[in-house]
């Protein structure tokens, strides 16, 4: 019978997984895919198996989740569909122990729910069924998402430091990390990435600031290798702004070189001695929150044993010079000294580097980054 209030239904399909002997029993059985339904008044899910199968079901807590415990089923080559609603918010599978197949459904809140079996008829296979209820009252509003703009360095006709055994180029190196850091905060809750550039295209440093403003980032990381005339000089560095200028003369040298393209042409140039006093005070609050930032990121990376430190510091770098949001620049390492040089050539390098500046930022957001009422409960 057709239900007037539904809306659609989303039908993934997963391979069928045919039962072994080393798990058959007369009473085992095949978990075949998971389907979700959606209708005005509930979601549905539906694990289709290959016999009705007996089944015990728990409510859990902090954070709130239902789970599906189905005995000597098996469920190998079965992928939970994507979720596109804020009452379910993923479905997961666990393999415990006796060859119990474990379906959880992750929720947004405490859950009205029902479950009830259906045998294989006409055609259809026997199904395992819970209904999650919709409250009466209009969803919650979904939190702010945080957002980070991730500044891969040079670009374009602008190659950055390059080194010529291996051949290397600062501006594919910065944008494979910047690739991997993306991917994996993309993939945690409640947090979105952005790439000032996608691609080997060149973009004016003010314009890279300004992409972050767009977006409403709420920080703002500009990643960069480093180069040097001294073979020796190795590790890596995190600056945050100053708005008097580099505190000492290798920082002030490259200060010069990454704010050379900006140096005739870019407005953001000598603007903030003209800022406000109030706007002032928040640029002051700004460049705090960034000092924090630094030293989070490159404890990651001196964590992870990814790069020896040479510390946090303090330059007037043009694409540091945001009012509102807390920036930084990550030399990841040297790409003139021959150690440096080797890891920066394996991928496996840049992705772990990725992974470690990754975590330094959600620990940024943990620890130091405002939050709303709405998102985490609790204000900084």
């Amino acid at each position: 019978m057709s239900d007037p209030t539904r809306r659609c239904v989303v039908r993934l399909g997963v391979a069928c997984v045919l039962l072994c002997g080393a798990i058959g029993s007369a009473a085992g059985g095949t978990l075949r895919g998971i389907r979700i339904g959606y209708w005005d008044d509930r979601v549905r899910v539906v694990c289709d198996l290959s016999a009705k199968t007996d089944y015990r079901h728990r409510v859990l807590r902090d954070p709130h989740r239902i789970a599906l415990d189905l005995p000597q089923t098996a469920s190998q080559g079965v992928t939970p569909p994507a979720v596109e609603d804020w009452l379910l918010e993923r479905i997961r599978l666990n393999h415990l122990g006796e060859g119990t197949t474990q379906v959880v459904l992750d929720l947004s809140a405490a859950p009205s729910y029902r479950i009830f079996d259906l045998p294989a008829e006409q055609g259809r296979p026997a199904r395992l069924v819970c209904d999650l209820l919709r409250p009466a009252q209009a969803p919650p509003a979904l939190p702010e998402p945080w957002v980070v703009a991730l500044d891969p360095g040079h670009g374009g006709g602008d190659p950055g430091a390059v080194s010529r055994r291996p051949r290397l180029y600062e501006k594919e190196i910065v944008l494979t990390v910047a690739r991997h850091i993306t991917a994996e905060l993309n993939a945690a809750p409640g947090v979105r990435a952005f790439l000032t550039r996608e691609a080997d295209v060149r973009v004016d440093l003010g314009q890279r600031v300004r992409r972050a403003e767009e977006v409403s980032a709420d920080v703002f990381v500009s990643i960069h290798v480093n180069g040097c005339g001294h073979r020796s000089a190795q590790g890596a560095e995190v600056f945050f702004l100053s708005l008097g200028g580099a505190t000492d003369a290798s920082a002030r040298e490259l200060e010069a070189l990454e704010n050379q393209p900006a140096a005739h042409s870019d407005p953001l140039i000598g603007e903030i001695a003209d800022l406000p006093f109030a706007v002032d005070l928040i640029q002051t609050d700004t460049i705090q929150r960034s000092s924090l930032l630094a030293e989070v990121m490159l404890d990651a990376l001196v964590e992870d044993r990814l790069a020896a430190s040479r510390g946090v510091r303090q330059a007037n770098f043009v694409v540091l010079r945001s009012v509102r949001v807390p920036s930084v620049l990550v030399e990841l390492g040297f790409i003139s000294n021959p150690e440096d040089a080797r890891h920066l050539a394996s991928s496996e390098h840049l992705a772990a580097l990725g992974q470690s500046l990754a975590r330094g930022l959600l620990d940024f957001k943990r620890d130091y980054a405002r939050q709303s009422a709405v998102g985490d409960g609790a204000s900084r």
